[in-house]
């Protein structure tokens, strides 16, 4: 099996409150551990795209529109961003896991390193093969349930360890397909979730970092009604007005 060349990771769903919801909103908690998992790849070269669904009206369209999303090459590996969920809120660790169709190893040394920087409770990888962005795209992948959004204890544990989380699974995703993750690129303490809104009726998710809010350019051009443009070769963003 040829091994992939880049890493596709995406957030499972498709926008803030249409995933789990208990003491936290899944689709947050994974764009919160996703993003950084990301950044941490692109800081140490490592090929890695990032998406969002935020055209979708339900989960049917959703779940289609990753395929199609992912399918549009075959030379990627793709990581889904979830918590779990099951029911009312207890005070007890649940754990965190990882759901393959033919990953098993890939899996297994995910939720391990997981689990182990964290003590997260270890649930293991479990085969699913009724998950249509693990069983319908070309290309191999894996989803990463981080912890329970009913269970205090995951949250508590998920919020202290956040950063060893993100350092530890993208070190293991980069050298999955060949590459090394040689340095912790801009490590925080507890990044506290925000929102920035316009005029009190749009807004986008943000994070505060040691007093200042941060937000996905992109996402911020959304909300402002505006062009984006990147150039890779210069590592250039543009914003333009569109009239």
């Amino acid at each position: 099996m040829t091994r992939p060349q880049k890493i596709e990771f995406h957030i499972g769903h498709y926008g803030d409150g249409t995933g789990a919801r208990s003491i936290v909103d899944e689709v947050q908690y994974a764009r919160k551990f996703i993003k950084r998992i990301y950044d941490i790849c692109i800081a140490n070269g490592v090929p890695a795209t990032y998406f969002e669904d935020k055209i979708s009206k339900n989960q049917t369209q959703n779940i289609n529109h990753l395929i199609a999303h992912h399918n549009a090459d075959t030379n990627g590996f793709i990581v889904s961003g979830h918590l779990n969920a099951s029911g009312s809120v207890t005070d007890q660790g649940i754990g965190a896991e990882v759901l393959y169709y033919d990953q098993a190893t890939i899996a297994k040394e995910v939720v391990d390193v997981i689990c182990n920087v964290s003590g997260l409770k270890n649930r293991g990888a479990k085969k699913r093969t009724d998950l249509g962005v693990l069983v319908k795209t070309y290309e191999p992948a894996i989803l990463i349930e981080f912890g329970f959004v009913n269970s205090k204890k995951d949250i508590e544990s998920m919020d202290k360890n956040f950063e060893a989380i993100c350092q530890a699974v993208a070190k293991v995703l980069a050298e999955h397909i060949g590459y090394t993750i040689k340095k912790e690129v801009g490590a925080v303490d507890n990044p506290v979730e925000a929102k920035v809104m316009l005029n009190d009726t749009k807004s986008i998710p943000a994070v505060i970092i040691d007093g200042r809010t941060h937000v996905q350019v992109r996402e911020l051009a959304d909300l402002l009604g505006l062009k984006l443009v990147y150039n890779n070769e210069s590592k250039t963003t543009k914003l333009y007005e569109v009239k």
